[in-house]
């Protein structure tokens, strides 16, 4: 949990930071002052002045904040001096504004294009299926789509829309971006390639698409925590477990499928070395129900193909350029019923989430945490890109909308009315906040 919120906080604050390192060089370039720049919040920790701008590291670690001269309404006098920010011209103001959203894409496509030159493993299973439907872990309310499409356990995914599926985050990816849109899957069962139709569903709680399917995982022991339930039944890696509870395990959902009634013992068989063993699981549970196990299941690694670095550079863009198309339609779905609670993070939520991708990506390593702790925070900073633009009072979109309304006047706007303005902006992102962090504070009293 401390990693988690160590985590969290530096990815929160790299974003942060980046935007508003856009707005600074911005303004510098088209010269309007800036009188602080500071990585942090809060009170000043170091500081020295440098060209008119003071610099300084401050208390929180909350990204930090660039000030420009003259961004205060009520100072008339300081607003007609040269280089402050209501004295420069509209479209100087909308570069100065725009630049932090644009710093954030920026940031994305050249990280994205690190990480792809570099290349990375995708830890995941592979494209073959489990009906949810056979099994009871989840709670469904009908029929899911894989069922009534003719789906089968241990069907093979292997298309798309005539999109090669190379594994499950393949599919997952591909189906949660296509809720109430249909799809042909192409499967292959026994040898023989098929075509499904169907219509992934909107899961409310998430916006995603979801078809009603789990993915199919060889029950094959990957790690062992000392001194658990599976070491002390004498389990270790590479064994398969064959059965459980007297029934037979193909997958680790069959496993699973044992442990819904919080069984205290459990029999169960496996293989080590072509040789067939028995054992019996001394089990507990946590506060949730969760079992501990102490074993955990191997899962699958793909490396990314090589690439040279314009094909890097293409796969950047491509993926900064499907992040912003997801997530313009994620903002749409919000207004199909989605539930807001779960489908909307605030900071606190956000913060927690970056530290999670970190914490759970360096179980594979210290080169895949990064690479999933950097690829989820170009995530994020797509999503702050188009969120910081919607021309909403408060965010850089609203002022750039206010900026382009008055260089179409012809004429700067009253100080009163961009007082007021900002008045509204204010209260405006409060609301937001407020909403958002009581958001959070469900999400985490609910875990």
């Amino acid at each position: 949990m401390v990693l988690t919120i160590v985590f969290g906080i530096i990815g929160f604050g790299i974003m942060v930071f980046v935007h508003e390192l856009g707005h600074f060089i911005a303004a510098k370039r088209v010269g309007i002052g800036v009188e602080t720049f500071s990585l942090g919040w809060g009170r000043k920790i170091v500081g020295f002045d440098y060209k008119g701008t003071n610099y300084r590291i401050s208390m929180l670690p909350f990204g930090g904040y660039c000030k420009l001269k003259g961004e205060d309404p009520y100072n008339a006098q300081e607003q007609r001096e040269d280089g402050t920010f209501f004295a420069a011209p509209p479209w100087k103001r909308i570069v100065t504004s725009a630049a932090g959203p644009l710093a954030n894409v920026l940031f994305a496509v050249l990280v994205l294009t690190l990480i792809w030159w570099v290349g990375f493993n995708v830890h995941t299973d592979g494209n073959r299926i489990v009906l949810a439907s056979e099994y009871g872990v989840d709670i469904l309310s009908r029929t899911p789509p894989a069922t009534r499409a003719g789906l089968q356990t241990g069907d093979r995914i292997v298309a798309v829309d005539g999109q090669r599926i190379n594994h499950f985050q393949d599919l997952l990816e591909t189906v949660a971006t296509a809720p109430n849109r249909e799809i042909v899957l192409t499967v292959e069962r026994e040898g023989r390639m098929l075509q499904a139709a169907l219509t992934p569903e909107l899961d409310l709680d998430t916006g995603a698409g979801k078809i009603g399917v789990y993915a199919w995982r060889d029950p094959i022991i990957d790690k062992v925590t000392p001194g658990s339930a599976a070491s002390l039944a004498g389990l270790q890696r590479g064994d398969r477990v064959t059965s459980a509870g007297g029934k037979p395990v193909r997958h680790t959902i069959d496993f699973y499928q044992q442990l819904e009634g919080r069984p205290q013992t459990l029999e169960i068989g496996y293989q080590r070395e072509g040789i067939s063993r028995e054992a019996t699981l001394v089990l507990d549970y946590d506060e949730r129900g969760i079992v501990n196990l102490g074993a955990t299941f191997a899962v699958g690694v793909y490396p990314t193909q090589e690439v040279g670095i314009a094909g890097a550079l293409a796969k950047g863009i491509e993926e900064s350029w499907e992040t912003f198309l997801i997530t313009v339609k994620g903002i749409g779905l919000l207004f199909k019923g989605v539930n807001l609670r779960n489908a909307v993070a605030g900071p606190l939520r956000i913060t927690y989430y970056v530290g999670s991708v970190a914490t759970s990506g360096f179980g594979f390593g210290l080169a895949e945490g990064l690479v999933s702790y950097f690829r989820f925070l170009c995530l994020l900073s797509i999503v702050l890109f188009i969120i910081n633009l919607l021309p909403i009072p408060g965010l850089d979109g609203g002022q750039i909308l206010v900026f382009a309304l008055e260089s179409l006047r012809r004429r700067p706007l009253q100080p009163k009315v961009i007082a007021r303005i900002q008045m509204i902006s204010f209260s405006f992102i409060v609301l937001i906040a407020v909403v958002a962090t009581f958001s959070d504070i469900l999400f985490f009293m609910g875990r």
